[in-house]
């Protein structure tokens, strides 16, 4: 009854929210990363978008660097298969499987020590990627697999990324006109729990309007919530299957304290080959805390958690170029309750630095015939915790503890805690021979804050036949 309910209720929204008016449009919503500016690692599995021949094809993957700094030396090396097909054009998929290995530098080791996997990677050096779609009809599209998302236009994404680890989902797109319209529904992991909050299931919407053929809006909504916690075994919540976007109202309806919920907007305007871009992230916004009904109200209440991003690349004949902003407020993506972060195996959802930090990130890219030439430069301005306190930046911690008065913290700004200066640089040639390429790349870290003066500098050989990447840009 109830899911017949449901479907009735998604075939009105379909009539009434949905024009039917024939548009292009760019996707910003991407089963994979594979834009020219990725973060040097496209990664996740497509999902066959371009391919519309009949076939089936097994191939393989390969992936190594050596790596020196002025002290040590690191190699890595990733060999992995990939199977795709497509079946009528109705039914199209892909997978792939890897195995990494290797000793590798001492940045990796380090963040990996932290986070108790490799990053982006999983809890082994095994990793599995699948994606097989249906096209139910004109208007509706299924995916299922095992993968990663990323929702932007830009280098970073303040709503979700594609940093972490896979994860099993089920998305459908339906599109009408103007209107394209995305479902995620998928479950994270706590990797340090065993049992009781291991699992966290989350529903994700994305709504993309094409104002105009070039003109973008899109509006974004994700609810997460713990499967399990040692009073309750909630399971997967069918209320939260509802297709229609905004659950926030229902969220309330559920006494609030069953999900994390967010919400955000998405916006691109593309002028001949240059396209300005930018993101707008509310995990919570507390209005009753005003000055006209609390007497010891102050700026910088800790459950005002946002996160903003502007943008602009273009490209100028074979030249790419990008240069972002990215601002998250303290405590945003962090919960009171610590297993219903926004996160997936240890690893953030959006931003790979949590939050409680400023961010500017340039990069270029340059092709001529079987070269290229990929610089990009990082400068991050981040609060960060010393040993006992919690500033905002580690979403890892609850929302509760803040070091600057718990659940009545006032006062947070951005920086705050151990100001701490993070730029990273990191230069790339690449030669193409076919159906391998060469590259060679210069990697450059500088971390520096009262406690703690860092600097790593390395020289790197390797080949591959797929985007992959060995150093962190946070």
């Amino acid at each position: 009854m109830y899911l017949r309910g449901m479907k009735t209720l998604f075939k009105y929204c379909l009539i009434l929210f949905f024009p039917v008016c024939a548009n292009g449009q760019i996707t910003t919503f991407q089963s994979a990363v594979n834009k020219p500016f990725s973060n040097f690692y496209s990664d996740s599995i497509a999902s066959c978008d371009s391919d519309t021949t009949q076939h089936f094809s097994a191939g393989s993957r390969f992936f190594g660097i050596g790596s020196a700094s002025k002290s040590d030396f690191a190699s890595t090396y990733l060999v992995g298969v990939t199977l795709s097909a497509n079946i009528r054009n109705k039914i199209t998929f892909s997978s792939h499987f890897d195995y990494l290995s290797g000793n590798h530098n001492s940045l990796i080791n380090e963040y990996q020590d932290s986070l108790l996997i490799f990053p982006g990677f999983g809890a082994d050096n095994k990793r599995w990627q699948a994606n097989i779609k249906y096209k139910i009809n004109k208007f509706i599209t299924a995916d299922l697999g095992n993968g990663k998302h990323f929702i932007g236009n830009g280098y970073r994404s303040l709503l979700l990324s594609a940093e972490h680890s896979p994860y099993p989902y089920l998305k459908l797109t339906t599109e009408f006109g103007r209107l394209r319209y995305y479902n995620l529904y998928t479950t994270f992991i706590n990797s340090q729990m065993i049992d009781v909050g291991r699992k966290k299931h989350a529903s994700i919407h994305y709504l993309d309007f094409s104002i105009t053929k070039n003109i973008h809006f899109g509006v974004f909504e994700s609810i997460l919530w713990q499967s399990k916690s040692e009073n309750i075994d909630k399971g997967y919540e069918f209320a939260y299957m509802n297709p229609i976007i905004f659950y926030r109202p229902v969220e309330f309806s559920m006494q609030s304290n069953k999900g994390n919920a967010l919400m955000g907007a998405n916006f691109n305007a593309t002028f001949n080959k240059t396209t300005f871009y930018g993101q707008a992230m509310l995990d919570d916004l507390n209005i009753s805390r005003q000055k006209d009904r609390d007497e010891d109200y102050e700026e910088g209440f800790f459950q005002n958690k946002f996160a903003l991003q502007i943008g602009v690349k273009a490209n100028i004949k074979k030249l790419n170029f990008l240069l972002e902003y990215n601002q998250i407020q303290p405590y945003t993506y962090g919960h009171r309750t610590i297993l219903q972060n926004y996160s997936h195996m240890n690893q953030a959802l959006a931003h790979p630095l949590g939050a409680n930090f400023k961010e500017v990130v340039a990069l270029a890219n340059y092709s001529k015939e079987k070269w290229k030439f990929i610089a990009k430069l990082t400068l991050a301005k981040v609060g960060l915790d010393s040993l006992g306190t919690h500033y905002g930046q580690n979403i890892f911690e609850s929302d509760y503890a803040a070091s600057t008065g718990g659940q009545t913290s006032y006062g947070n700004y951005n920086g705050q805690g151990v100001f701490t200066q993070i730029n990273t640089l990191h230069t790339e040639v690449t030669y193409s021979l076919g159906w391998f390429d060469v590259f060679g790349s210069v990697f450059y870290k500088k971390k520096k804050s009262d406690l703690v003066d860092q600097t790593s500098l390395w020289y790197s050989l390797g080949i591959r036949t797929f985007l992959f990447s060995t150093f962190q840009d946070y």
